[in-house]
Formats: structure tokens, C-alpha cells, sequence
């Protein structure tokens, strides 16, 4: 079991990606924003962040670079409606996985899977 963190402002969003792990065993929190993932971060020792990268206040790839600055080893998968561009780039900061919305369920679960045995 691992504990994930999903970080999206659109709440459909939210509950589409969280009802890929419903019912998986993962323990799952939920964050608005940068800046509310960040803290959920620090305080809930997780294991799996999914962002999406576009976001108001503090973006996904500024959510990245302060998650790598304090864990360079953070497992963190992104998504994103907004562009191949944005995903490229967060692939090129590290991130394990870009993925385009809609996620496909299968591949997600796969790559936290990954992630989570990896950490």
C-alpha cells in the first residue's frame, strides 16, 4: 500500500483520478494546489505524487522543482490537458511519468504501481 498524493485543481478531475485508486488499498489525499501539496508532502510521508501542471497560484512544474529541492528522490508522475510542451517538460525535470488527459485508468495504476515498489 502506498500513500498518494493526487494534486489537481478541477474537482472532476479530482474524483476521476481518485476513483483509479478507490478501492486499491493506497491511501489516497487530495490537494487543490502547489502550495497545498507541498505541505501535504512534508506532513503525510508520501510516497507517490500525481500532479497535473497547469494550476492556478503554485503550477505543477513550480510543485516539482520545490518537491525535488527537498527529496530528489520524489516519485512523482505528471498529467496534463495543456500540451505535449508541458509534459515534455516535466519529463525532462524528472518525473517517472507524463501522461495527456484523459489518463488512461490502466497506465496510471501501472506507473504509481512502479513508483510506489521504486520508493
Amino acid at each position: 500500500m502506498a500513500r498518494i498524493l493526487i494534486v489537481e485543481d478541477e474537482r472532476t478531475d479530482q474524483l476521476l483520478l481518485y476513483s483509479i485508486f478507490e478501492g486499491s488499498g493506497h491511501e489516497i489525499h487530495v490537494a487543490y494546489d502547489g502550495d497545498h501539496a507541498f505541505k501535504t508532502y512534508l506532513s503525510s510521508n508520501i510516497q507517490v505524487v500525481i500532479t497535473d501542471l497547469y494550476m492556478p497560484n503554485v503550477d505543477g512544474l513550480e510543485l516539482i522543482e520545490a518537491l525535488f529541492g527537498v527529496d530528489p528522490e520524489a516519485a512523482i508522475i505528471a498529467v496534463s490537458g495543456k500540451g505535449a510542451a508541458l509534459l515534455a517538460q516535466a519529463l525532462d525535470m524528472g518525473v517517472l511519468a507524463a501522461f495527456s488527459k484523459p489518463v488512461d485508468p490502466e497506465e496510471l495504476l501501472e506507473a504509481v504501481e512502479n513508483a510506489a515498489s521504486s520508493k
